[in-house]
């Protein structure tokens, strides 16, 4: 027979008394806390960078993540640098560049006023300065040429500094130690009403690398400042872009290997995009250390954007007000390196999925931290979201491994259809009895809030290891559910710490009348009593409490939780205020009776609000509770 969890109401005569002499706990009641419920908590916020490429270990669903990386990166096309290009040994011609005339004794090069055209593969070394010049490569199409940049400044009033026309792939090469300069000016000078190319400083419709360990300084006044029509690649160097339109921009693709990069561009910082082939339009960046100041969006591809390792600081939609600091349209794929990323915008956004395998991800957005359309995948790696309206939202998520700490304004982790919002209809919610769904709500507000639920979907939150904690803040004058499935949870392992809202409207959990079935992992949760709490749901196999204190608890005050024999199971501090207690893990027996204890003191610290292998010294006991499973 199922039965259903009815809450447990500790006694509102001791809780004031504890909350009297909070954190004056009685000196002869120190216990050792060994955390059972807790354990691995701290251990998974020390997560380290794992390969992409897991499987949704879930139970009920056969969803597989297809973000591994290397099958991603293989159905790509391939990258057309190999590091045997910079090994050119062919004979080095040399360009002097001399104010408004340039020379070489080369019959490969020609000058023509301040215009300087290469028109044969092999490689050209450039020194010197243009006052308002152009360097041309009009080479043939099988021909592969390399210009060595030993401390130029190029300036070209009404054109690009350096445009490669025609050849197979050519390298700019930066000298060891030199500083290099190309300007455009605002407005072009084309040869008819029907071309609009080249539109960059610094231009190619060849293949494009840039390397050495030289530095070069790009001024796009008309429109981009490095633009290439088909791969561009960075090896390395120190490169500094500022851009009218888009920074750096690579139709099939864009990689990044190595050096330092900063880019402060009017619209997009680093951009690839080609729409007509699917192996294509992809940025990667494998390595280097990148600065982005974007006016719309930081990196932005047509395909995917793939972060294997490297260093990325983005501030993006600074001037549109709806930039992104991470735009893939198919796929975004983290599988190592360090993002530091902040948005007007959704922080990290694919129309599909979006896969987190490893890394160090810091995230702050207007909108959400992480959404993906249709799938979320978390394999490892740490996330951190400072701050945003919702943290991780699409209609699947799955979360298998990693560390996890949201802090959001709305929901915590969201699922819900895309378009739920436009068939949200205003309307009074309908309170089930207490006990319904596991707790005390059934049809919760939703994202539709106090107008209208949301209809329950074919939307899950799957939660199977690592670590997630989530806060959610006082910015709203309605706040959101630390969790919100406008559908499913299924929860078999791993530890979910919710710290929820203070509004009677949501809840730790909230799963708008679908289900929450708990098989295995931590689950502990606050938040503020009212119409629209739950607690774990019916036909959950692990057992579970939800508890009511009948008062308001303050931000601070501990939780303990221990078996009548005095074993510790788990010792939380709620960030947020709190009357509803709702915890389960694989130690909490059904039918046995738990001591809960509020207030006390514990030492040492938490980044998670969990303690473990801490020793706690009791406030007063304020009730015992059984547990029930479903």
């Amino acid at each position: 027979m199922t039965r259903k969890q009815r809450p447990t109401v500790l006694r509102a005569a001791v809780l004031a008394t504890i909350l009297a002499v909070a954190g004056c706990g009685r000196a002869d009641s120190a216990q050792s806390d060994t955390g059972g419920a807790a354990e691995g908590a701290a251990a998974a916020a020390e997560a380290t960078d794992d390969e992409a490429g897991s499987v949704i270990a879930v139970s009920a669903t056969d969803v597989t993540s297809s973000a591994e990386i290397g099958a991603v990166t293989a159905a790509n096309q391939e990258s057309h640098f190999d590091t045997d290009d910079l090994d050119d040994e062919s004979q080095v011609v040399e360009i002097s560049l001399d104010d408004t005339s340039a020379s070489s004794e080369s019959g490969d090069v020609t000058v023509d006023g301040s215009t300087v055209t290469i028109t044969t593969g092999g490689t050209y070394s450039l020194s010197g300065i243009l006052s308002d010049g152009q360097v041309v490569v009009d080479a043939a199409d099988s021909d592969d040429v390399t210009l060595v940049l030993e401390g130029v400044d190029i300036t070209n009033a009404d054109g690009a500094a350096i445009a490669v026309l025609t050849a197979d792939e050519t390298i700019v090469l930066l000298a060891d130690g030199s500083t290099n300069r190309l300007t455009d000016g605002a407005a072009y000078v084309f040869a008819d009403a029907d071309t609009d190319e080249p539109n960059a400083t610094l231009y190619s419709a060849a293949d494009l690398t840039i390397a050495g360990d030289g530095e070069l300084v790009v001024t796009g006044n008309y429109n981009d400042g490095i633009a290439g029509k088909d791969g561009l690649v960075i090896a390395s160097g120190s490169i500094e872009v500022v851009a009218a339109d888009d920074g750096i921009r690579g139709k099939d693709y864009v990689i990044i290997d190595g050096g330092t990069i900063d880019v402060d561009a009017a619209g997009d910082a680093i951009k690839a995009d080609n729409e007509d082939d699917a192996d294509r339009g992809y940025v990667q960046v494998n390595g280097g250390v990148v600065g982005i100041t974007a006016g719309d969006d930081g990196v932005e591809a047509t395909t995917d954007v793939l972060v294997t390792g490297g260093e990325l600081t983005i501030d993006a939609g600074t001037a549109s007000g709806t930039g992104r600091a991470i735009q893939g349209d198919v796929m975004v794929v983290v599988s190592g390196g360090v993002i530091d990323a902040t948005a007007v915008d959704d922080a990290i956004h694919s129309n599909n999925e979006v896969a987190i395998s490893g890394g160090t991800v810091t995230l702050a957005s207007g909108d959400d931290g992480v959404h993906g359309d249709t799938l979320v995948t978390i394999d490892g790696g740490s996330i951190t979201i400072t701050d945003a309206y919702e943290g991780i939202e699409s209609e699947v998520i799955a979360i298998n491994d990693g560390f996890i700490d949201i802090t959001s304004n709305d929901d915590g982790l969201n699922v819900a259809s895309a378009d739920a919002a436009a068939t949200t209809e205003p309307g009074l919610v309908a309170q089930p009895p207490p006990g319904g769904g596991g707790g005390r709500g059934g049809a919760g507000g939703g994202a539709g809030g106090p107008g209208g639920a949301e209809a329950v979907g074919d939307h899950y939150i799957y939660i199977n290891g690592g670590t997630t904690v989530i806060t959610i803040t006082g910015d709203l004058a309605e706040q959101g559910d630390g969790i919100d499935a406008n559908g499913h949870v299924e929860m078999s392992g791993g530890v979910v710490v919710v710290s929820g809202p203070t509004d009677t409207r949501n809840s730790a959990i909230d799963y708008s009348g679908g289900s929450f079935v708990m098989t295995g992992g931590t689950f502990i949760g606050t938040n503020i009593d009212g119409r629209n709490s739950e607690g774990v749901g019916v036909g959950s196999s692990q057992a579970s409490m939800y508890l009511t204190t009948g008062t308001t608890i303050t931000a601070g005050t501990i939780v303990h939780i221990e078996t009548t024999d005095g074993e510790g199971l788990i010792t939380f501090e709620p960030a947020n205020d709190y009357s509803v207690i709702v915890f389960s893990s694989p130690d909490v027996v059904d039918g046995e009776s738990y001591d809960i204890y509020l207030a006390g003191t514990v030492t040492g610290g938490s980044a998670t609000g969990l303690y473990q292998d801490s020793v706690y010294t009791a406030g007063d006991l304020a009730g015992t509770a059984v547990a029930v499973s479903g």
